[in-house]
């Protein structure tokens, strides 16, 4: 588990649940209370109580469930599986549970955050059915939806915002021709990170738009990877919500666990390579993974163009008091 979150829920190979806590944080025994309904979770029966960490629960595999804790001394947690299980998804996880301003806590089963869907299956379309999502903002551009159509539900709402930064694409050329070194696309991955914050303000400042425009129902972001364009609007998300800047790295570098690199290897391969041209893994590695370092780099940038991360939301991305507030009553708890 993280330490921007100290409950860890995973999937067994069987199916079923494994609940880990810090027990430092959880005096036991832990009441365990179980809802496909995050809000109702804290009320509904307890299906165990454990002293330990590491508890196994079996619950219907094609509903997704959320887990209120109860520990005999300490703070109650919801927590629910960080990653949506899809046989076809790329890095699509659910945003919940960190500590947001005023002590609240972002809400599980709103804010969902993914790479492409290209892939989806007919049975992953309806497990995302069933999540109450109404609106996704692409940042992919539109030759990238051509190539890999967005294969999410008919009734999601899919927002385009297109977004390539900085020399991307004059890199990539670079990449092919095989004149790039690991410690280059090293440097090119915190470049683009402080690009986004210098030129690419305009379709994050759209996301937000999509977002205040949404009373209710789920809400999500997705690019190709699930890691880069869409780990930096994650991060705006959650500072706009009072998020630590320790547990938005974090949240950023879990895609480092969830985002296949091994199977998108060759996808990448085909993307950015033409036929004949040099695919160097060991140059294309630091591309396929999310170091903290990135986002940190986009972090550092917005203190150093506006002075906090603050007036970088209001300047750069049009929330002031007011839409901030409205976000954090909508999206926390």
């Amino acid at each position: 588990m993280s330490k921007a979150f100290p409950v860890s829920i995973e999937r067994t190979a069987d199916g079923a649940y494994r609940l880990h806590w810090d027990e430092a944080d959880f005096a036991g025994p832990v009441r365990v209370r179980v809802h496909t309904d995050p809000a109702q979770a804290p009320a509904a029966e307890p299906v165990l109580a454990s002293a330990a960490s590491g508890v196994r629960i079996e619950l219907p595999a094609h509903e997704r469930h959320y887990f209120h804790l109860e520990p005999v001394a300490g703070e109650p947690l919801t927590a629910a599986q960080r990653d949506i299980s899809l046989q076809g998804g790329t890095n699509f996880r659910d945003m919940g549970g960190y500590r947001a301003a005023g002590g609240r806590r972002v809400r599980w089963g709103r804010l969902f955050r993914s790479g492409h869907s290209a892939a989806l299956t007919d049975q992953d379309r309806e497990h995302l059915e069933g999540l109450g999502i109404r609106t996704c903002c692409d940042f992919r551009r539109d030759e990238e939806r051509a190539i890999e159509p967005n294969g999410l539900p008919e009734s999601i709402r899919i927002v385009g915002l297109q977004l390539m930064p900085g020399s991307a694409l004059s890199f990539y050329e670079r990449i092919s021709s095989g004149d790039a070194k690991p410690q280059d696309m090293v440097d090119f991955m915190i470049a683009i990170n402080r690009d986004f914050v210098r030129n690419n303000t305009e379709p994050f400042r759209g996301m937000f738009e999509q977002l205040l425009a949404q009373e209710d129902g789920a809400f999500m972001i997705n690019c190709a990877a699930g890691k880069d364009r869409t780990g930096f609007g994650a991060a705006m998300i959650l500072a706009a919500l009072g998020v630590a800047e320790q547990d938005i790295i974090e949240d950023y570098a879990l895609s480092m666990t969830y985002f296949p690199i091994q199977r998108e290897l060759e996808r990448v391969r085909r993307k950015y390579v033409p036929p004949g041209g040099h695919f160097d893994v060991d140059v294309m590695m630091p591309m396929m993974e999310a170091r903290g370092p990135y986002i940190a780099a986009a972090l550092d940038e917005i203190r150093s163009m506006h002075g906090s991360r603050e007036a970088f939301l209001n300047d750069a991305l049009g929330l002031g008091e007011r839409e901030l507030r409205l976000l954090r009553e909508r999206l926390t708890a």
